[in-house]
């Protein structure tokens, strides 16, 4: 113990101590390289911020805008990279916060600026969140000119750089969502939702091979292209999505269970009142929410089996309510003496009771 002591006293301890004062210089001198820094970067902003505002809100004139560029090069230190980069953010800056056709003028800045060549450095750079950044450059300033540059990266080995790409091409190109079929990987929830907000935003034209996307062997992209049905309002693969009621995996017959609700597909009734038994109670719920929604008679006869054989307490309560919406006329003559069914059957009729 003696001898630990005596080492670390001797020998690890004064490596701590230099350590320690050489993290505390680095810091120090890093702080005043900072400082002096700083007044150079804050006039450097001040003048990119008002020499594109001034261009932006003024008539395109190539020539004009040319020559003005070509001078404000002077200005600004624009041979170093961090100006480029304080650049292109408020290029980019600017173009998500503005609105109206000024797409035009902003390619030409980024054009004129030579910042297509910086994003193209941080495309072909080694580290992924260099080359995720100049997608989202690409992506933000929607310069189709990019494409080339990122197509390459769709094989990419690293997932989150093969994501962005994935992402990136069809935020510049919405109207080729027929690209999606040949995605290998898994799609998240993430991706999903991303894919989903650029058509919403970009009202673009439905795929044209929409159908193959719901027989792909990735999971993930059957789920998305259910969704896409429902967007487009598609209603060309009925059979197809009863068919994927019984699909092997739960979160597909999820989406399908979805789909039928969404575009009232009325011939897939029997098929939900069928499966209904081998689904957990996820899948049950939403089924008792399709049912109310597209149900008859025989979805009565099924909810009021279940009923009587005192099924899941934890699924009653929805099987009530959607019997209800189903037929609202129904609890007034039937379960009229069980105490457990009036109960519900109130309380879904008054939701606030308590």
């Amino acid at each position: 113990m003696d001898v630990f002591i005596n080492y670390f006293i001797v020998i690890v301890l004064p490596i701590l101590i230099v350590v320690f004062i050489l993290l505390i210089i680095i810091l120090v001198l890093n702080r005043f390289k900072y400082d002096l820094f700083k007044p150079k970067l804050e006039n450097a902003k001040s003048k990119i911020d008002s020499f594109l505002t001034n261009l932006i809100f003024s008539p395109f004139d190539e020539k004009v805008f040319d020559i003005e560029i070509k001078h404000f090069k002077k200005e600004i230190p624009f041979e170093k990279t961090w100006c480029k980069k304080l650049l292109l953010n408020e290029i980019v800056f600017l173009k998500l916060n503005l609105k109206g056709d000024v797409t035009h003028t902003f390619h030409f800045l980024y054009e004129k600026f030579d910042l297509f060549e910086y994003t193209k450095r941080l495309l072909n750079s080694n580290r992924y969140y260099f080359k995720s950044l100049g997608m989202y450059q690409l992506e933000a300033l929607e310069y189709k000119k990019g494409k080339k540059y990122v197509t390459p990266l769709l094989n990419h080995k690293n997932r989150s750089v093969k994501s962005s790409a994935f992402l990136t091409l069809i935020s510049l190109e919405p109207d080729q969502l027929e690209t999606l079929i040949d995605f290998s990987d898994q799609i998240t929830i993430a991706e999903e939702i991303n894919i989903m907000d650029i058509l919403h935003q970009k009202k673009t034209k439905m795929p044209t091979n929409l159908s193959k996307l719901i027989v792909s062997e990735n999971t993930s992209i059957i789920k998305l292209g259910l969704k896409l049905m429902v967007f487009y309002n598609y209603t060309n693969e009925n059979e197809t999505i009863i068919e994927l009621l019984k699909h092997p995996d739960t979160t597909v017959r999820f989406e399908a269970i979805l789909a039928v609700k969404f575009l009232f597909i009325y011939e897939a009734e029997p098929f939900l009142i069928e499966q209904f038994k081998y689904e957990d109670t996820e899948n049950k719920l939403e089924i008792f929410n399709t049912l109310s929604g597209i149900g008859t008679t025989d979805s009565e006869n099924f909810i009021a089996n279940l009923l009587e054989n005192k099924s899941d307490e934890n699924i009653k309560l929805d099987a009530v309510y959607c019997l209800n919406k189903i037929n609202p006329d129904y609890f007034k003559n039937h379960f009229v003496d069980n105490e457990d069914v009036r109960k519900m059957v109130k309380h879904v009729n008054t939701p606030y009771l308590k």
